[in-house]
């Protein structure tokens, strides 16, 4: 499985303030997005995902 790149349109707020908590928590922005993003997938049935 590889990594792919995507750009999205955040609020600048938003995106500062999770900026800042990413550096003070030593990670990196896109590490904790994709667990965000894993967490919020893990307990959804596969047929969510099938069109």
């Amino acid at each position: 499985m590889g990594k792919i790149k995507i750009s999205m349109t955040i609020d600048d707020e938003v995106f500062h303030a999770f900026k800042t908590y990413c550096q003070q928590n030593g990670m990196k922005i896109s590490t904790k997005v994709e667990r965000l993003m894993r967490e919020n997938i893990k307990d959804m049935p596969l047929q969510a995902f099938i069109r």
